[in-house]
């Protein structure tokens, strides 16, 4: 076997802090990740041999390490995750992946959920992105991995940790990247969390706006929303509503999750359990 793809050897170091190598895993566990370039240096690396070398310089085992999905199959195997494998596309994925997981647990598919997302941007690609001008003001473009492991809430760890409230989908008339301070008072920011929590429009809502180039920061692309959920909404001293929105670059769709946490910060290397559903 050859050495691992780094894409899949930067998860796997990541899962460490999720997944204690010494614990067994109930075969229920499955996984959900997200990327925006999956495994585009493969395919670009194929795609560069075959056009220089022909097809025979491309092996069957290459073509599979390109597939976007790759990483999950790989981290579920070293693991012995043997629930649910998912991987979804796109720069919301990394948040749409930790969707995905609450989805499969509330079905009973699965006890529990490693999820997240991961990106190691091709240079070509990046280069790209920064020439737009979405990208003008934003800081680099970053490889970047964000994993949380979700399960079902036990109503006496609550006081403990953080639990989903909800989430949900659809379209502003506004960018997120144009509404700055209006983002709170935003009819459609609104209508979404109310859609996400029925009852809940917003109210003493924590509302935090992710989208692509965002000025000044550093872009992890669909690893973005699981690292700011992890580094600034469960490390946050106090408790309180989160409603955490990622537009991509699609110019009106964006996805809503909503999180209670119920105490102060929760522990990077907490039993499992440090998001539940």
């Amino acid at each position: 076997m050859g050495a691992l793809p780094l894409r899949a050897r930067m998860v796997l170091h990541a899962s460490a802090r999720c997944v204690a190598p010494d614990t067994p895993v109930p075969a229920d566990v499955g996984v959900s990740l997200g990327t925006q370039f999956g495994a585009i240096d493969v395919a670009e690396q194929a795609l560069e041999t075959v056009a220089r070398e022909g097809f025979g310089g491309v092996t069957p085992s290459a073509y599979a390490t390109g597939l976007p999905n790759a990483v999950a199959a790989i981290v579920a195997s070293v693991h012995g995750l043997q629930g649910p494998n998912l991987t979804l596309l796109g720069y919301q994925s990394g948040l749409d992946a930790i969707i995905a997981a609450c989805r499969q647990i509330r079905a009973g598919n699965a006890r529990a959920m490693l999820a997240g997302g991961f990106d190691l941007p091709s240079e070509r690609y990046a280069a790209h992105l920064k020439d737009t001008p979405r990208y003008a003001d934003a800081g680099p473009i970053l490889p970047g991995v964000g994993l949380l492991w979700v399960r079902e809430a036990d109503p006496a760890e609550e006081a403990a940790g953080a639990v989903v409230m909800g989430w949900a989908s659809g379209h502003l008339a506004t960018p997120l990247s144009a509404l700055g301070q209006d983002t709170a008072s935003d009819p459609d920011v609104r209508a979404l969390i109310a859609r996400a929590v029925p009852g809940e429009e917003g109210a003493g809502v924590r509302i935090h706006a992710l989208y692509p180039g965002r000025p000044g920061l550093p872009d992890y692309l669909a690893a973005s929303a699981p690292l700011y959920l992890i580094e600034t909404v469960l490390a946050a001293p106090a408790p309180g509503v989160h409603a955490v929105l990622v537009q991509g670059f699609h110019p009106t769709a964006c996805l809503c999750l909503v999180i209670r946490k119920t105490a102060g910060r929760v522990a990077e290397h907490a039993l499992p359990g440090s998001e539940e559903t």
